[in-house]
């Protein structure tokens, strides 16, 4: 199970608030990156993965991977405690006794592919029916998207699968553009949902803003790609014209209903229902008083995310005015919102809380010691959190265990996060072997 995706210039890793830029350059301060010309690029790559984490809070399909990762936490802890050994087998299996390999295949069918050629031509698209099974046998037959194009390096006819990471990166990549005009990225997955609504509604995929706020809005539910390829037909058929970017999202929206296990939704009303789901989540997996400020934090995140996404729609299409400057709207955000948890390529950085929290999360790098369990899990034998806790400027909190068997921290004194952490979830004297 893959938990992050690597850019050559940095990345964001969703459900985990960690944004990473690939200098050894210092970015600490953030406001001096991003007035500085000979820094400005790194702010830049910045301002594209600050993109993904207000992608990652502020949309059904974002906060679904921090509900994911919890579950799949809480699924292996209650096997690992409650199996009467004090060691378990690493890799852990994946099975389907609470629905983890069907959410897993859920979640890959949504994504689609995320790496594709340099440059392409968009030919046409298809739709084929996927069978997923869950852990009562119930089938469901969610929609692929088959893209085809033309490889213009290589000449060869392709196609591959069309999906939310597609619509995120379109985004990221317009909102980095219009900052710096001279961004580049491949075709795939950055700029192909550009090419497909220019061919198939050319008239509305003249404005780059009405493209930006299409993909934006299809993030609003499960399966971005069905509603992207939907409103492209709804468009088409009704000869929609937008006057401006809230039009799109109106019209994307409109009439639009999601039935569920425990009701019927609207986008809105669902995206509300998952922000619940997101704060349950978090509340359980940090439920420890020394928790208490970084589940706040998160919480706080939480809240200001789904008003300002309730409350003016389409601010995604506003973060940039049209000199290429960041907008009043962008720098309202920040302070509303602050930053995930960053570093560079030393793992020194550091984290913007929003400017109303009322106390400071004492771990703000905390949901990535999350991320380090599940590598545990995965088969990881040392802590990736290595570099960071040995460069914190406190104190250095590591020593020999950590690069052969982190989880023997959770039994000293003095616990670094990762044995903190594995500590409160009960997990002490639990060793994995490897297989």
């Amino acid at each position: 199970m893959n938990t992050q995706d690597f850019e050559t210039l940095g990345f964001y890793e969703p459900g985990f608030l960690h944004l990473r830029i690939n200098t050894d350059f210092d970015i600490f301060d953030l406001y001096e990156l991003s007035r500085n010309e000979d820094t400005k690029q790194y702010f830049s790559t910045f301002l594209h993965e600050y993109v993904h984490f207000l992608q990652d809070v502020s949309t059904p399909s974002g906060l679904m991977s921090s509900s994911f990762y919890i579950d799949f936490i809480k699924d292996v802890n209650w096997t690992v405690r409650n199996d009467g050994k004090s060691d378990f087998d690493v890799p852990v299996d994946i099975n389907n006794k609470n629905n983890i390999d069907a959410n897993i295949k859920l979640r890959a069918l949504y994504r689609g592919d995320a790496e594709g050629p340099e440059l392409v031509k968009y030919d046409y698209y298809l739709i084929e029916n996927e069978s997923i099974a869950d852990k009562d046998g119930n089938v469901k037959n969610p929609k692929k998207y088959k893209v085809f194009y033309h490889d213009l390096r290589t000449r060869e006819y392709k196609s591959f699968y069309f999906g939310s990471a597609c619509l995120k990166e379109y985004v990221a990549h317009t909102i980095q553009a219009k900052y710096i005009s001279s961004t580049s990225h491949n075709d795939i997955p950055y700029l192909i949902a550009e090419q497909v609504i220019i061919k198939e509604c050319p008239t509305f995929g003249n404005d780059t803003l009405n493209i930006l706020a299409l993909c934006d809005a299809c993030l609003m539910c499960f399966h971005p790609a069905e509603m992207f390829f939907n409103t492209i037909e709804r468009i088409k058929k009704e000869g929609f014209a937008p006057k401006q970017t809230k039009d799109v999202y109106d019209f994307a929206y409109f009439d639009l209903s999601f039935q569920g296990q425990i009701g019927t939704f609207t986008v809105e009303t669902l995206f509300e229902e998952i922000v619940s789901l997101a704060d349950r989540q978090f509340k359980d997996a940090l439920q420890a008083d020394v928790f208490l400020p970084n589940y706040n934090w998160v919480k706080h995140i939480l809240i200001k995310a789904k008003e300002l996404r309730l409350n003016h729609p389409n601010f995604m299409t506003e973060l940039v005015d049209g000199e290429g400057k960041l907008s009043n709207l962008f720098y309202d955000i920040f302070r509303l919102l602050g930053t995930p948890f960053f570093t560079n390529l030393k793992a020194k950085g550091g984290f913007v809380p929003p400017n109303d929290l009322k106390e400071l999360p004492s771990q703000p790098y905390q949901l990535l010691v999350f991320k380090q369990i599940i590598n545990i899990y995965n088969g990881d034998k040392h802590c990736s959190l290595f570099a960071f806790c040995k460069s914190r400027p406190d104190k250095d909190l590591t020593n020999q265990l950590c690069q052969i068997s982190p989880w023997e921290r959770a039994t000293e004194a003095d616990l670094c996060p990762f044995g903190q952490l594995w500590r409160t979830w009960g997990l002490t004297g639990e060793i994995p072997v490897h297989k």
